[in-house]
């Protein structure tokens, strides 16, 4: 389909044909700029096309309420520089994601908490659109060249960028702008191999090391394989040296390997940066979220009471997954003793039943690898970047967008939202600065 005639030389050449990158070629085409897009895989948008089971969660609409938009959507960022994304944010939110979804021809419908989707609810019609729009524009992509160097130099053409084609031949383009919007570790599958961030460093930045996030969780625990397959709506919390630092309710699933589903998902990001600094990690699950730890005692009392001449195993049933019962009878210490009656319960074995109910921890070992990961936390630091343009301190005209970068969000479709924020905000910043 992309059969333009190879020009070497392009005012803007985007690295990364992903969701950042297609975005800024868009908005720079349609403000006038000459852009191009380098992509090392054999089409574009490849990490895009797995992303929300083969769905594409666009964005989220959950925060888009009130005259406090963007600052509600800022909360769903994490950076080293906690205020750096709002800017960003602020030029291009939810409304205006789902506005210019509509303008490309992909209108959008909302499914539970927020998730917006492509209507068709195939992350392929995302790309198709993609692909119309770039043809419709005329912006040529340059697939299967991977980007292996980049030289800047103070005449122009300012920048020089060393590719190697699928011959393995080597081709030089050059640009007078370049946006690096070559994504983080995640989805190595995809190409996403953290190439950029060597590009970045060679030219001066800082790198914070990527660490994975929207990950599952590998614990320490001898019953695992009983509870595996095990799904329960629960609350779960992430403790760093014994301190609460951050809490979710949701799904909980368990594995043979530990924890995941999206609460643990959203915790992932914490586990890996305080695994990584050598600190104490564990995740305490309450089976009961509904209920405080009083009710929770009234309401065993009440059931051992009532039901005293069932066993301790028959008094769960009802309100427990199966699976976890058995598992829970020997953390209590009594998994020897199936026939156990309510009656005979100590006041010991109560009190822990107790206690596991609203916190049963795990020591965490680990997270899933990238490979396995939704997100990458870490990335180019954010210091080094213009808040609101996204232009390079240290490089004039280059630009980052997307997850390179030392910003990441929350499982939902917030790091794609990132995407086209700030593949936007870039285009958008370079448009104003070449026709200023």
């Amino acid at each position: 389909m992309y059969d333009y005639q190879a020009s070497m030389h392009h005012k803007l050449i985007i690295i990364g044909a992903g969701a950042s990158g297609l975005m800024a070629a868009v908005t720079a085409r349609d403000l006038g700029i000459d852009t191009a897009i380098l992509e090392s895989n054999d089409r574009i948008g490849k990490k895009i096309s797995m992303t929300g089971d083969g769905r594409c969660n666009i964005t989220n609409e959950s925060t888009a309420t009130g005259t406090d938009e963007a600052v509600a959507l800022s909360r769903k960022y994490h950076s080293s520089q906690a205020e750096f994304p709002l800017p960003v944010l602020q030029q291009f939110g939810i409304r205006q994601t789902i506005d210019f979804f509509n303008v490309l021809g992909l209108p959008l419908t909302r499914l539970k908490e927020g998730f917006m989707y492509p209507m068709s609810l195939q992350a392929a019609s995302v790309l198709d659109i993609f692909e119309l729009a770039l043809e419709d524009r005329n912006v040529p992509v340059y697939l299967n060249n991977k980007v292996l160097d980049v030289t800047v130099s103070k005449d122009p053409p300012r920048f020089k960028i060393t590719c190697r084609t699928e011959t393995e031949e080597q081709v030089v383009y050059t640009s007078e702008y370049l946006f690096l919007c070559t994504g983080g570790l995640t989805g190595p599958n995809a190409g996403t191999d953290g190439s950029g961030y060597a590009l970045a460093q060679r030219m001066g930045h800082t790198l914070i090391e990527p660490v994975p996030a929207i990950v599952q969780l590998k614990v320490q625990y001898p019953h695992l394989k009983a509870l595996s397959g095990i799904k329960l709506q629960g609350r779960a919390h992430i403790l760093v040296n014994g301190e609460v630092v951050r809490s979710e309710t949701g799904e909980i699933h368990f594995a043979e390997y530990g924890l995941s589903g999206p609460p643990i998902l959203q915790l992932g990001r914490k586990a890996a940066v305080h695994l990584a600094r050598g600190d104490s990690v564990t995740v305490s699950v309450d089976l009961m979220p509904g209920r405080t730890e009083e009710e929770v005692i009234e309401f065993l009392e009440m059931n051992w009471g009532t039901f005293a001449h069932r066993t301790v195993a028959e008094s769960f049933i009802g309100f427990l997954h199966k699976k976890l019962i058995p598992v829970l009878l020997k953390e209590a210490g009594i998994g020897h003793e199936p026939n156990l009656l309510c009656q005979d319960l100590s006041w010991k074995t109560k009190g822990i039943f107790y206690k596991i109910l609203k916190r049963w921890d795990f020591k965490v070992t680990d997270t899933h690898s990238f490979e396995n990961a939704q997100a990458t936390a870490g990335g180019i630091a954010t210091k080094e970047l213009v808040a609101n343009t996204l232009e390079s301190k240290l490089v004039p005209g280059l630009y980052l967008a997307g997850e390179v970068m030392d910003v990441d969000g929350d499982f939902g479709g917030y790091n794609l939202q990132w995407a086209w924020s700030s593949g936007y905000s870039a285009a958008m910043a370079l448009g104003k600065h070449i026709f200023k």
